[in-house]
């Protein structure tokens, strides 16, 4: 597929509706705060998205703050756009800038690794045995991939006998391997199809995970890739939900989506726990309920069996988006929790964001144990609530601001299409009265390829939206 498709004068007639919805979906919801001074030292860890947009919006929202921010990335990734990278629209160079143009040099910048976190003594250790001691903290860290949690697996098979993934980059090194990777691996799929219809296998593993949605996505655009080049496969979908999305409106259009390929058939409720590299098997558990003897009285099932298959499935190539967690320095710390759904991911309240234990301490983006907010838009919307509530514990005031789960996902299901959607903890939640969940827009695809990226680096990054 060409990265130039339509061309850009074309392009360009569009870029000015799509960015009009910008102000929308990016919104920084309430008034703008006012500037606080405080003689108070702020550390923030990470270098990310989530990181460098807190940073940006504290620099613009207080007088002359002492900020310190270790990370050691001196290259920013855009990570929306390895999908892109890896359906040959975007090429690998378009996706990165270098971090020093979003960090001013008032702000303290250690090009170090956490590698201990400290919290009764308000201090961090990095990977050089340096102790940075801080008044509040502001943990911006991102995931960590956990390819080896799949047994048989670990991330160096990614890139090998038919494996890909698209996660795979080191955002601390700030390089960006998974969407070449992944474009080779999709063109392997075209030449093998010239023998035989290929069957590809798209798994989306279990627990939290960044962007959701990936898997199905990275599925779309190759099939339509491939469907464009004259080819099918038999296409394979996993997830251990009950249902393509959480919204049924949503979950009903990538249905119907899916009507528009080779043959797709989703396995759901199923856990990946086991990859046989070599011989490329795929083992699942497979969870589910035998209910008999439906009560019309008492509206129950006179019986419930809970059952548990092991499935194997043979697979050609296989696409995995990876367990994830939060990193080894937090997840061996007191910060993380330690039980339930949100284990190994950051302990802080899901409304206010501020750290259940320890009240100088607050999370943003990627890191954080709450049901929603791993996207962009998610961290824009957190960053408003952790200035806010940093101000007020600062100032020895209640929490007020409250973080409503804001996420936006565009599903691509193909070229030329993109399902966007814009949801929180209650549900769907369009900001714009013609954000149509239920179909997909040729105009959210021109504004995903041609504006979102732009508006990334020159305004979502500094905080100017």
């Amino acid at each position: 597929m060409s990265k130039n498709s339509i061309s850009r004068r074309n392009a360009l007639k569009y870029i000015g509706l799509s960015v009009a919805a910008t102000s929308a979906l990016h919104a920084n919801w309430g008034e703008a705060p006012k500037k606080s001074a405080t003689n108070k030292k702020i550390l923030i860890v990470g270098g990310g998205s989530s990181a460098i947009i807190i940073l940006s919006t504290l620099l613009k929202s207080m007088q002359n703050p002492d900020i310190t921010i270790i990370a050691p990335n001196e290259v920013h990734l855009y990570q929306p756009g390895q999908l892109y990278v890896a359906t040959g629209v975007f090429d690998k160079d378009e996706i990165t800038k270098d971090n020093a143009d979003y960090i001013p040099k008032s702000v303290h910048w250690i090009k170090e690794k956490v590698e201990k976190f400290l919290p009764e003594q308000n201090a961090v250790i990095t990977d050089n045995a340096k102790k940075v001691s801080y008044d509040y903290l502001i943990v911006a860290t991102g995931t960590q991939y956990r390819f080896n949690y799949i047994e048989g697996l670990t991330q160096d098979d990614i890139g090998t006998n038919n494996l890909a993934s698209v996660y795979i980059n080191d955002t601390d090194k700030g390089t960006a391997d998974g969407g070449p990777l992944t474009w080779k691996w999709l063109n392997e799929i075209k030449e093998a199809s010239k023998e035989r219809k290929q069957t590809v296998l798209f798994v989306k593993a279990s627990g939290m995970l960044k962007c959701g949605a990936t898997a199905q996505k990275i599925m779309y655009m190759s099939a339509d890739y491939l469907k464009k080049s004259g080819f099918g496969a038999n296409y394979i979908y996993s997830t251990t939900s009950s249902r393509l999305f959480g919204s049924k409106i949503v979950s009903g259009a990538l249905e119907k989506a899916q009507t528009k390929y080779d043959t797709i058939k989703n396995l759901y409720k199923h856990n990946i726990i086991a990859i046989d590299v070599k011989n490329k098997i795929a083992t699942y558990e497979h969870k589910y309920q035998i209910k008999e003897g439906w009560d019309p009285d008492f509206k129950e099932w006179e019986s419930i069996e809970d059952k548990r298959d092991i499935i194997k499935v043979k697979y050609d190539f296989l696409h995995l988006v990876p367990p994830m967690s939060a990193p080894d320095a937090l997840v061996n710390s007191t910060l993380c929790k330690k039980e339930g759904m949100f284990k190994d991911w950051l302990d802080v309240d899901e409304e206010t964001l501020q750290h259940t234990q320890y009240e100088n301490i607050f999370g943003i983006g990627d890191v954080c144990g709450t049901p929603l907010g791993k996207t962009i838009p998610s961290a824009q919307h957190q960053a408003k609530i952790v200035l806010k509530n940093l101000q007020s514990v600062i100032s020895k005031k209640e929490l007020q601001a409250k973080f409503d789960g804001h996420s936006v996902c565009p599903i691509k299901v193909g070229f030329g299409e993109v399902v966007m959607v814009e949801f929180n903890y209650a549900g769907l939640n369009p900001s714009i009265s013609y954000l149509d969940a239920s179909k997909p827009s040729w105009l959210w695809w021109i504004y995903d390829v041609y504006a979102a990226k732009p508006l990334y680096w020159n305004a979502i990054l500094p905080a100017r939206i």
